[in-house]
Formats: C-alpha cells, sequence, structure tokens
C-alpha cells in the first residue's frame, strides 16, 4: 500500500481552489452533535447557523431572541466531524488537507489522534514551514480500511485548562484591558457592538478540501507575484502646510476629492453563501449609484472575502484597509505579537492582488482610545505597565510614529513592505486626533463626534470640518416596512422590548428625540412608530447631509466618509442602507450631495451647490406646509421595472415612496422635495431582481401630511 504525506494547513482564503475535480476534493459533508445526537452541517458555515438549520434555536434576529442564545458559545464545547472516502482522495503520492478559516480556538483530530490546535480567525497554525508565514505540519499516514475520521472540536472561551496561551485572560497576562476580546484573534465586532448583536460564535467557516496541488510559491507561500500596476495608480500625501497636516489622495499628479462611507460587516455571521454573495453585490452596486468613490473597512470586523475586493475591482470603487484592531490596547505576549505577524503576512498577501485597495490603515481608534477615553483612571495602570502598553502599541502598529502617521518598523508596516508588491502606503491609525483635540480639524484624518456622542448641533459640522473626515454620523430607525420583518404585531412600539433590543447605543433614543425636537419641532412621544421611524429618517439625512455639504464647500478638506453604510443585523443605527437592502433617506441624500463638485476641485463649487446652501438656512421645522396635494401613477417598464409617476400640485416635501405590499428594494430617487408643478419619474428595483412588482400598489408620505396632521 502506498505511502501518503498528508499536509495540513489553516489559511484565510490563501489558497485558491483548484479547477480540477481529481486535483481537489471538497470536503462539504459534515455533522455536529448537540446534546449527544448528531446534526447535519453546513460548511463553510457557524455554529449558529446549523442551530437554527436544525430548529434547534430561533432566529436571533427577530423579536428579542438574541437574548435566548446566549448559552451557545461562551461556556460549550463544539465538535464537527466528517469521514473522507479513501478512494475520493486526489491522485498523488502527496496530498494537502486545507481549511481556509477556522473560527475560534479549536483542536484538529485526523484518524483518532489530535493533530494540532487553531487559537484565531485570520491566520493559519501549527509549526513553521520555510517561514512564518506557512505552518503546517506533515503526518504519515496510512489510511486503514476505506474511508478516516476527521473531527474540528471548538473550545468554549472560558475554557481555563486550554494553554495554548491566545487566549489569555486579564489575570493571565497580569494587566487588565479595556475589552476582553483583547486576548483573541476573532472577529472584534460578534461580542456586540453599539449597532450590533452579542452573537460570538464559532464554526468552519469558510472551504475544507483535500488537494494534491501545492502551493505556487512553497519556499515562500502566500507572497505573490507583483501584480499588473495600475494604469493610474492612486497616492496619499501627508504633508506639513499652514494648516497643519494634510491627508490627500492623488491620481496621476491630481487630487481626488474621496466621496463614501465605512463598511461594517454584512452579517453577524459572515459566511460567503449565496444570500450573502448578493447582499454584497446590492450594497456594493448601490455604493456606485450614489456616487461612492471609496469604501472603508472598519478595523473592527473581517478582512472581506475576495468576492468583495473582486467587486470592488470591478465597481471601480477604492478601498482604505483597516486592520482587525478596534478601541483597545492588546497584549504584547509572544503567541499574540506571532499571530498577529502571521495574520498580517497572509491577509496583505492576499489582498495585494485588488488594486481596489489604496491604503493599508494599522488600527481603528486605538490611539483615540489611548488618549482620551480615561483607561489609565479607569484600570489604575502602573507606569510600568502603561510604558509596556505603549511598547506594544509601538510594536504592532508603530505608535511612537503616529505623529507623523506612518510607520516602518511596526509588525503590520512591515507585513505591507515585505508583502505588497506594489508598496501601497500604511499609516498606523485612524484618526490621528480624537474630536477633543484642536488638532482633529487640521491634522489628518479626523473621527468628529461631537455631533451624536457630544450631542452638539448639526451647525458644529461647520466649524469642525477636517482636513479628511474619515468617521461622522447620526442614528435613523428603519422605516415601518423593515421594522415588521422583525418585531412581532404585538410588539410594534417604539418602548416595547423588541425595539430596544434593536437599540444597542444607550443613549440612542435620547439623542435622537433631542435633535427631532430642534430640528423638526416633534415631540417624539406624539408620533406614531411608523411617524416617528419616517421622522428619524429625515433627520438623519437632514444632518449627515449637512455634514457632507460642509465638507464639500471647505477647501481644506479632501474627502468625507460618513458613519455607516451598511447593517449587520435589523437595528436601529447609523446606516444608509438598512440591513434589508432598503435605501434610507440619507442614502438618496448622499447621492445627491455627491454628484456637487467639492470646493477643493480645480474648476471650484459647481451651480447646484447654491440650491443646498439655501436648503440649509431653514430648519425644517420654520417651513410653511401646504396640504399635500398630487397626482400619482404606476407603469411598468419593458424591462418589468415599476416606475411611478407624482405630479405636485403643492410644494410638497420629504416626499417617501414605498410599494405595497413593502418589496425590499429602492426607487431611483426617493424623498424628494418638489414645487408645485413639478413631476417626479422614479424606478422601482428591488434587492430580489425576481421579485414580482405587477399587482403592487403605491404608499406615499410626505412631511406636509404630517404636519398638517399634527395641527401645524
Amino acid at each position: 500500500m502506498i505511502m501518503k504525506k498528508i499536509w495540513i494547513f489553516v489559511l484565510p482564503l490563501l489558497l485558491a481552489a483548484c479547477s480540477s475535480r481529481s486535483d481537489t476534493v471538497e470536503l462539504t459533508d459534515w455533522q455536529f452533535e448537540y446534546n449527544g445526537k448528531w446534526y447535519p452541517a453546513t460548511v463553510p458555515g457557524f455554529i449558529h447557523t446549523d442551530l437554527m438549520a436544525n430548529g434547534l434555536i430561533p432566529d436571533p434576529y427577530y423579536g428579542t431572541n438574541e437574548d435566548s442564545v446566549q448559552w451557545v458559545y461562551d461556556e460549550r464545547q463544539w465538535i464537527y466531524h466528517t469521514v473522507v472516502d479513501r478512494k475520493a482522495l486526489p491522485i498523488g503520492d502527496t496530498v494537502w488537507f486545507v481549511f481556509e478559516g477556522l473560527a475560534g480556538p479549536c483542536e484538529v483530530e485526523i484518524k483518532g489522534r489530535w493533530e494540532d490546535t487553531n487559537d484565531t480567525s485570520f491566520v493559519m497554525w501549527c509549526q513553521h514551514f520555510s517561514d512564518d508565514m506557512f505552518i503546517e505540519k506533515a503526518i504519515d499516514f496510512e489510511p486503514i480500511g476505506d474511508s478516516f475520521d476527521i473531527t474540528v472540536r471548538f473550545l468554549p472561551l472560558e475554557d481555563n485548562d486550554w494553554s495554548r496561551g491566545l487566549y489569555l485572560k486579564n489575570v493571565r497576562y497580569g494587566i487588565d484591558l479595556p475589552e476582553r476580546r483583547a486576548f483573541t484573534r476573532m472577529a472584534p465586532y460578534q461580542p456586540g457592538w453599539d449597532w450590533g448583536p452579542k452573537l460570538q460564535t464559532c464554526g468552519i467557516w469558510k472551504r475544507v478540501y483535500i488537494t494534491n496541488r501545492k502551493p505556487d510559491n512553497p519556499d515562500n507561500p502566500g507572497i505573490p507575484e507583483k501584480p499588473e500596476k495600475p494604469e493610474h495608480p492612486v497616492t496619499l500625501r501627508q504633508e506639513q502646510d499652514s494648516i497643519g497636516q494634510s491627508f490627500t489622495f492623488y491620481r496621476d499628479g491630481k487630487p481626488i476629492f474621496i466621496k463614501g462611507a465605512n463598511w461594517i460587516p454584512i452579517h453577524s455571521f459572515p459566511v460567503l453563501d449565496s444570500a450573502n454573495r448578493a447582499r454584497y453585490r446590492h450594497l456594493l452596486c448601490s455604493a456606485k449609484e450614489a456616487g461612492f468613490n471609496m469604501i472603508r473597512i472598519w478595523g473592527g470586523g473581517i478582512y472581506e472575502h475576495d468576492y468583495f475586493y473582486d467587486l470592488c475591482d470591478s465597481l471601480g470603487l477604492m478601498v482604505w484597509q483597516d486592520f482587525v484592531f478596534a478601541g483597545t490596547p492588546y497584549p504584547d505576549n509572544e503567541e499574540m505579537l506571532n499571530s498577529i505577524d502571521r495574520e498580517a503576512r497572509q491577509q496583505v498577501a492576499r489582498l495585494s492582488k485588488h488594486p481596489c485597495i489604496v491604503l493599508w490603515c494599522g488600527n481603528n481608534e486605538v490611539k483615540n482610545g489611548w488618549e482620551d477615553w480615561g483607561w489609565q483612571g479607569q484600570f489604575n495602570w502602573t507606569p510600568e505597565q502603561r510604558a509596556r502598553l505603549e511598547k506594544a502599541m509601538d510594536t504592532i502598529f508603530g505608535y511612537s510614529s503616529t505623529t507623523s502617521n506612518t510607520s516602518s518598523t511596526s509588525i503590520l508596516a512591515k507585513a505591507v513592505r515585505d508583502c505588497d508588491p506594489l508598496q501601497r502606503p500604511y499609516i498606523t491609525t485612524s484618526p490621528l486626533y480624537g474630536w477633543g483635540h484642536p488638532e482633529c480639524v487640521t491634522h489628518g484624518d479626523s473621527h468628529y463626534w461631537g455631533v451624536w456622542w457630544g450631542e452638539l448641533p448639526f451647525e458644529v459640522y461647520k466649524e469642525k470640518t477636517g482636513r479628511f473626515m474619515s468617521e461622522y454620523g447620526f442614528q435613523s430607525y428603519p422605516m415601518m416596512s423593515t421594522i415588521r420583518q422583525f418585531c412581532p404585531e404585538d410588539q410594534l412600539s417604539i418602548d416595547s422590548p423588541t425595539l430596544r433590543n434593536h437599540q444597542k447605543h444607550g443613549r440612542g433614543r435620547e439623542i435622537i428625540d433631542k435633535a427631532m425636537q430642534r430640528y423638526y419641532g416633534f415631540d417624539s412621544r406624539t408620533l406614531s412608530l411608523e411617524d416617528y421611524a419616517y421622522v428619524s429618517q429625515l433627520l438623519q439625512a437632514w444632518g449627515v447631509g449637512y455634514g457632507i455639504l460642509c465638507h464639500l464647500t471647505d477647501p481644506r478638506c479632501s474627502g468625507t466618509l460618513y458613519w455607516q453604510l451598511n447593517d449587520c443585523w435589523p437595528v436601529a443605527s447609523w446606516s444608509s442602507i438598512d440591513y434589508y437592502g432598503n435605501w434610507k433617506a440619507l442614502h438618496y441624500r448622499a447621492q445627491a450631495l455627491f454628484g456637487l463638485t467639492p470646493a477643493s476641485s480645480p474648476e471650484g463649487e459647481g451651480k447646484k451647490m447654491e440650491y443646498w446652501r439655501q436648503y440649509y438656512n431653514v430648519y425644517p421645522k420654520d417651513r410653511t406646509y401646504p396640504e399635500a396635494r398630487y397626482n400619482i401613477s404606476q407603469s411598468w417598464q419593458s424591462d418589468g421595472k415599476l416606475v411611478v409617476t407624482i405630479k405636485a400640485l403643492a410644494d410638497l416635501y420629504d416626499v417617501y415612496i414605498d410599494t405595497d405590499p413593502h418589496i425590499n428594494g429602492h426607487f431611483s430617487r426617493n424623498f424628494v422635495d418638489l414645487r408645485e408643478g413639478q413631476t417626479l419619474r422614479t424606478v422601482f428595483h428591488p434587492v430580489d431582481p425576481k421579485a414580482d412588482v405587477r399587482n403592487v400598489k403605491i404608499k406615499v408620505k410626505t412631511l406636509n401630511a404630517l404636519y398638517r396632521y399634527n395641527g401645524r
């Protein structure tokens, strides 16, 4: 019998699938164990999705079900198992087992013996081969019988007996840190955020296969051949000037004004299945349709699937790529630093083949938090502990170099230097200064949260426009048609358990209500849930839109990326597109404003800018609202798309159109003002292209009707 040698890899999307079935065997027939019984599992997938598919837990997105599934991961072990037919092995004396991604600490067993452990969602594991980029283990392997087993055992995060060392509690590290998640290399957002549920999960979240094809470069795997240089490469200039320090992207020697938004993961369980592929395409096409030229991948999520970057490449969307670090210092034990180094090199090597990427960024708000969020007092760090954490930040990101916001000596900077053949720029952190510092508007990129977190009025955006606005925003609720998709009928009120559960910011309602009274004159307590959601979206569009206008009209500013484009579940949030793909009022406002010529451009402001300057001279509550009168009709194009035509018989404000019954999607124009005599023609684009729109009716909502109903 021929002795075969098997190499085990766990590498996040580093090895491409082979096109020939004879060379590669996909391992998709898995089971998982629950309470002594085995159930079918979907691979790629997560334990939560497998439990749902087998009817063992409810949908955590619906109602308050999130609370009922908190038992799933923290203190429980999950086992996945498959059987491989020996006859199915690829032909050859050497074959490779490839795990493209394992989410969570786990052990892998082949043929009845434990072979190795994995302690991160983002890097490969086990022993080194050639260099630190590949970690693999050879097994002298002779199949017994016609088949053999593979078992993956996911270990609970609270398992103190597992001593691999990467997941360390504060007490073991010796320094209390602000976030427990700092001790893992798992997706930071899954334990919960102020827009996301607490759904820490585990699973075989990427492909598993056996192949007889070696890596392209086995002596130094993962380092790509130098890709073709883009015809019009994009560069970043950070230059000292009379104001402070610029932050401007250039193409062909000419400055580009950046227009776009921040991106979070599209789902709490971000597997690349057909549903999520459709979400990716819809969201990125919607960004392009609204005039975006850049997406910022926020550092609290994941390194996205290649499918995301392929879409950005094809759509001409530039990508600012954060490394996956956010909002906390990170420990500097040897295991963690080695893991981060492997992660960075592997991910840069994988992603650098995509021309859409124009910037690597070390982290999201680690420097900002260190300087401004009160950690030193909260955790009573000694001078020695503080020095150690500062050294860790310098080692990982380049903290000592952040005044210039670049580094050549940190782990992440060296990964970019060594693994990105095009040597795209690396910055240490975002933002360079927090919003409480005067430098936030003069130096580098800025996250301005005086509006929202500081509860300051929208007018502050004018004086707080920085050199590049990489975060700012304001919340809104999804429309009633979206709320009905996740909320039981008996909880359709703003203070119901479901609506409270789907508002993750502790002061969210209070901040929205305060601004709603200031700008629209409504006491939120007098509004129905449907009207409240509608006005909250108008408020978000009005306020964030004003911020965009300030950025466009300030010649010192070279870009605007609002927070945030999308949601990972149905929720009240800062997004401009809700979880189900419906455009909020903000996305339509961004589309209108991103079509304008910024003041920083050589040709100067366009004529349309004056309309928006006048628009923002009057608060909505101070306008005069006549009775809403209009004629409406609907028709269908030759391609089957629904067309709605509205002729205004009086001045109409914030005209919102929806299908009845509701179909997830967006109109080409919506939330518009119409002067008496004007006609609006707008085309409906459903999220699902196969949706039947032939028998729908049209619902119209106007601010006119709402004010008159409330006695105006």
